[in-house]
């Protein structure tokens, strides 16, 4: 395309330009735009990018950067505004923008966002890689896409509905207050928690079976060893002692061990947290699949099933799992005569729809149900996902403590979720192990 025959762009220039190319159309904060450019005087972080959202043709409107200091995020940058620079970034933006409008348009509000970052791998032609990012309290940062994109959580849903491919990049690991993964790692003394630890040498006495660090045995006046036991010179290794291993001595307490506990320090808030009870984070590099691909080009986030819904969710089970905690609940409450409630979620849907049974189960019911799931479940309680059901199970629960679990599902859902699926709820309670799973197996 010849800059000169295309249609005007109109171009939010935040900073000072002498002379844009005829055919830009220079626009004004406020002012519908399609592309900005902008120079080394300009603060463009995560609050102001949103906010241009509000006037931008689209939210995935190109950004070009003129001079110094560009942030990794936008389109192209230039050292600086020469007519050759902004002819170069104009003839780009038509490009981009051709890209954009491209995409098919969101149906639905709620999965803005997610369409936003497929549309902007798509646009882009790029994928979503972590860096290391020091001065994020997170450590990792997709530095490549815009501040508002470049979530994990939003890359992690995409990935989960099939519409990312993913490969392992790195873990790491989170402080147990602030989340911050900001951490020093050093190996603390079990008694007293220093980190002044000295590695040393075991000595092992022969004659007298003494065996203790070096630094315990005394130095005579010709060099060498007496041993704090017996008081005897140790003149020869291998015929007086040996040394079979080495401990870590503290130098705060003097504790000896050979097992001293790894802590993790956060930078932030100066927490120790223990290396075994630190939260993991595992980070990777994603990319568009065929599915994600398709769905930026019609503007839709396929319908999630439900056995993916709950992914990531703990009390949710697979199969496997499932029936062995069911047979054994089961068990264990007819032995001792406990309660024990079983109920089923079931969502009512159209057969014949090509979508499967499950095109009713949308984002925000979605939400609204793990969140409240939540808050109710104990850690005793699990449940099944499948097909349009799904199958709790709660062990030490009456009858009428489960009819206050189901009021309370049905009554957030009623005021959390505007146009809710027909569902039902069914009481299980009295169904033997085998009846359950022949009803399981029914939507499996």
């Amino acid at each position: 395309m010849q800059l000169a025959q295309a249609a005007p762009l109109n171009v939010l220039a935040m900073g000072t330009f002498d002379q844009l190319p005829v055919n830009v159309h220079c626009v004004t904060k406020g002012q519908k735009f399609s592309a900005v450019f902008c120079d080394e005087t300009t603060s463009l972080g995560f609050e102001e990018l949103v906010r241009l959202r509000g006037d931008a043709a689209h939210d995935l409107f190109p950004i070009y950067w003129f001079g110094e200091g560009a942030p990794p995020y936008v389109d192209a940058s230039y050292p600086d505004s020469r007519p050759q620079s902004l002819h170069e970034a104009t003839r780009d933006a038509y490009a981009k923008i051709a890209r954009i409008e491209n995409l098919g348009r969101k149906q639905v509000e709620e999965d803005r966002e997610l369409l936003n970052l497929l549309g902007y791998l798509v646009s882009r032609k790029c994928e979503a890689v972590p860096r290391w990012a020091p001065n994020n309290k997170r450590l990792v940062e997709y530095t490549e896409l815009r501040p508002e994109f470049s979530s994990r959580s939003l890359l992690m849903q995409l990935y989960r509905k099939g519409l990312l491919e993913r490969d392992f990049w790195r873990k790491t690991h989170q402080c147990s207050k602030c989340n911050s993964s900001r951490l020093n790692v050093a190996e603390h003394c079990p008694d007293c928690k220093s980190t002044d630890l000295v590695e040393m040498d075991i000595v092992h006495h022969f004659s007298c079976g003494h065996q203790g660090p070096q630094d315990a045995f005394q130095l005579s006046a010709g060099g060498r060893m007496i041993c704090p036991s017996c008081e005897q010179n140790l003149d020869h290794f291998g015929v007086d002692y040996d040394k079979p291993g080495r401990v870590q001595v503290c130098q705060n307490c003097r504790a000896v061990t050979e097992n001293p506990i790894t802590i993790f320090e956060c930078l932030d808030c100066a927490t120790l947290t223990l290396s075994d009870e630190a939260i993991q984070r595992d980070w990777y590099r994603f990319r568009l699949s065929a599915a994600g691909q398709e769905a930026a080009m019609l503007g839709q986030i396929p319908v999630t099933s439900l056995e993916n819904a709950f992914g990531g969710f703990e009390p949710s089970k697979d199969y496997a799992t499932f029936t062995a905690l069911l047979d054994n609940g089961l068990n264990t409450a007819q032995r001792y005569d406990r309660p024990f409630s079983v109920a089923v979620m079931r969502l009512a849907s159209d057969e014949n729809d090509r979508d499967g049974p499950n095109v009713a189960f949308g984002t925000a019911m979605r939400k609204t149900l793990v969140k409240l799931l939540r808050e109710i479940l104990r850690d005793s309680d699990f449940l099944y996902a499948a097909g349009n059901q799904i199958v709790f199970v709660f062990p030490e629960t009456d009858a009428e403590e489960l009819q206050s679990i189901v009021d309370r599902i049905e009554a957030r859902l009623l005021t959390d979720v505007t146009e809710r699926p027909d569902y039902s709820f069914e009481d299980w309670s009295g169904r033997t192990f085998r009846d359950i799973l022949q009803g399981v197996r029914v939507v499996r």
